[in-house]
Order: structure tokens, then C-alpha cells, then sequence
């Protein structure tokens, strides 16, 4: 069984924080299993997106240490300017699983980045795990409320087999089952990437955190925890029946290969579009739309309005988010575009002053 896969930065520090936190959540009781599950958890994942800023910034550190600073030839990830008047600011796709030597922007990238004021990112997770009240009520929105677990929720066969999955992993505690799909498929897919050799917390959105605030630049969310959360309200039982139980079913190799395929789409800007040809059961169809909808058409409008707003108000902003969000008839992209913008691709330093 095929279905696509919840890469996402967001699953990975919702992972993070239920790590923390979940002892607290529950009355401060961890039994000695639990414990022992949370410390494999936590030596296995601990190089999540919920990290502190002073563990990014060091690997950082390092890794710039101990490689050449000089970008790839190869390396032209696709970036716009967008402009109206005497307003400006840069489009960039990020990708949330990196390979090494991402960090070495081309020149063209950090130029552009230079310029600007500040970095716009989907979230803040750095800000948001290091603060604990923002933390615990994260923890709190994806725990059922109603008295059920998610054995109420999905097929005994799935909870079995990913019951089975993650503490083949040492990876389950018991109290897991208070939690709702999003974090047993954050948990899945951590495992799934982390058997596929693929470092989730090399991402974009980590290189640039670090870069920003090595900058002192401001960083702005584009969206909140809310709206993204929120999409996941879209998956239903069904779906998230499937979706769990794919998890368990994965081919950790065919994973690899399928993500070094979208590095480098995403390494050479190529267009990063929904063409997956995953497949869904006839009875979850019509939820995968929904999903689908939810997940970017929705969230692109959402994104481009706040695009807008930043212009709007002078700001000099280098506004990055997934890739995926900026293509198609429906991406960022053609949506300012359709709104009066004028978006130009830029490929090259000499660019900057005048997309090309």
C-alpha cells in the first residue's frame, strides 16, 4: 500500500515536544518502560527541529567548519522577486530533509538573503519549543479531550502494527495512545527516515533560522500552530487508518530513493508540484482531496495573503516556506502574480536588481 507521505518540519517538532512534555502531561508518572522508551527516543530523534537555537547554531558551526564553504555549481535552488512600486521582497522554496553542503548558499541566495530585513518562515519552532507555556499547550491540542485513545479511532489491525513498529524501535510508551493520528504519524515517519539514513533535521528551515539570527534579523511566521494543526482535522479516521498503517508498511530504501529524487528537483529549481501517483483506497478518496485541499491550496492562499500583507506594510522580507506551495495554478507564485505583482525568477547574482 502506497500513500503519501507527512514530510513535514512541524510533525517533527510536534514530536519534539511530546518528548519533553509528556511526562508533565501526565502528572509527572512515567513508568520505568515509558522511560526507557522516551531515552531511545530521545538519543535516536534528538537531532529534531525542537532543538534549541545554541544546538542549531553549534552543529552549524560545525558542519561550515568542516566543509568546503564553496557552493555547487549544481546548487540552484529556484528563488523570485516579487516587486509592486518601490516594494520588494524574495520567494524561496525550503525543503525540510537537506544533504550536506546546503548550508553553502549560492551567491545569489545569500545576497538576496543579505538584503532583507527579515526571514518569514510557515514557523517559528526554535521560539515556539523554548517556550514552555507554548509548548504545553501544543501538547495539550493533540491529545484527545473526548475520553477515547486512538485504539477508538483506527482498525485494531493498524494500532497493532504500529504498536509492533515502534517498539520493535524502542520507541512506544503506552501513553502514546492519548494522542491523535498527527503525532502517531509524526513518530512513524521519524522512525521511517531515520532507517532511511535521511537527517529530517538538516533542513532549510534550520540552515536559515541559524543564518537569521547569526544576522540578527527578525523572524516572522507566516502562519501559527493553529492553521497547521488545523489541516490535520481534515484526515479522517479512515484516512488516518491508512496513512498509519502505510507507515508501517514502507520500504525504508524506496524511501531514500524518493527523497534524494526530491532534493534534487528541489537542489536544481525544478518545479515541486502534487503529481504523486499514490494510492488511495475508493472509500478514502474523497478525505484525501479534502486533505489535500487543506494541506496546500488552502494554506497557499493563506500564505500568499500574508505575502501581501508583509509588502504592504515596506517590509524587506525573504519569504521562505515549503517548495511545494510555490507551483502550479494555485502556488504563491501565481497567486501575487494574479493579484498585480510582478514575480521574476532569479538565477543569478546580476539578477537581483533586475529578475530575469
Amino acid at each position: 500500500m502506497k500513500i503519501k507521505k507527512l514530510a513535514s518540519a512541524v510533525l517533527s517538532a510536534i514530536l519534539g515536544t511530546v518528548i519533553i512534555f509528556s511526562g508533565c502531561s501526565n502528572g509527572g508518572s512515567v513508568n520505568d518502560n515509558s522511560s526507557k522508551a522516551e531515552s531511545s527516543i530521545t538519543s535516536s530523534e534528538s537531532k529534531t527541529e525542537s532543538s534549541t537555537v545554541s544546538k542549531t547554531e553549534s552543529q552549524s558551526s560545525k558542519n561550515e567548519s568542516s566543509k568546503n564553504t564553496e557552493p555547487d555549481a549544481d546548487y540552484t535552488p529556484a528563488m523570485w522577486k516579487v516587486t509592486k512600486g518601490d516594494k520588494e521582497m524574495y520567494l524561496f522554496g525550503s525543503i525540510h530533509a537537506t544533504q550536506d553542503g546546503a548550508e553553502n548558499l549560492p551567491d545569489y541566495v545569500q545576497k538576496a538573503f543579505d538584503e532583507c530585513d527579515y526571514l518569514a518562515m510557515e514557523l517559528d519552532t526554535d521560539s515556539m519549543m523554548n517556550d514552555l507555556g507554548q509548548a504545553l499547550q501544543l501538547t495539550q491540542k493533540l491529545m484527545y479531550t473526548d475520553g477515547t485513545t486512538i485504539k477508538d479511532h483506527i482498525s485494531e489491525e493498524t494500532y497493532n502494527a504500529a504498536v509492533k513498529y515502534l517498539t520493535e524501535k524502542g520507541l512506544y510508551i503506552s501513553y502514546y495512545d492519548n494522542f491523535k493520528p498527527m503525532m502517531w504519524i509524526s513518530l512513524l515517519e521519524n522512525a521511517m527516515y531515520n532507517d532511511a539514513g535521511i537527517d529530517i533535521t538538516k533542513s532549510m528551515e534550520s540552515i536559515m533560522t541559524s543564518k537569521a539570527k547569526k544576522a540578527n534579523k527578525k523572524i516572522l511566521e507566516v502562519e501559527n500552530i493553529d492553521i497547521q494543526l488545523g489541516v490535520f482535522d481534515n484526515i479522517s479516521d479512515e484516512l488516518a487508518d491508512v496513512m498509519i498503517l502505510s507507515y508501517t508498511q514502507a520500504d525504508p530504501s524506496e524511501q531514500a530513493k524518493a527523497n534524494n529524487k526530491l532534493y534534487e528537483q528541489w537542489k536544481h529549481g525544478e518545479a515541486i508540484e502534487d503529481t504523486d501517483e499514490d494510492e488511495i483506497p475508493d472509500e478514502c478518496k474523497e478525505d484525501y482531496e479534502k486533505y489535500s485541499k487543506a494541506m496546500l491550496t488552502d494554506r497557499n492562499k493563506g500564505m500568499a495573503d500574508k505575502a501581501e500583507e508583509y509588502m504592504n506594510d515596506g517590509k524587506k522580507v525573504f519569504f521562505m516556506v515549503g517548495a511545494a506551495h510555490m507551483y502550479g495554478d494555485n502556488g504563491i507564485v501565481q497567486l501575487l502574480t494574479d493579484r498585480g505583482y510582478t514575480v521574476e525568477r532569479v538565477s543569478k547574482t546580476e539578477n537581483l536588481s533586475k529578475a530575469a
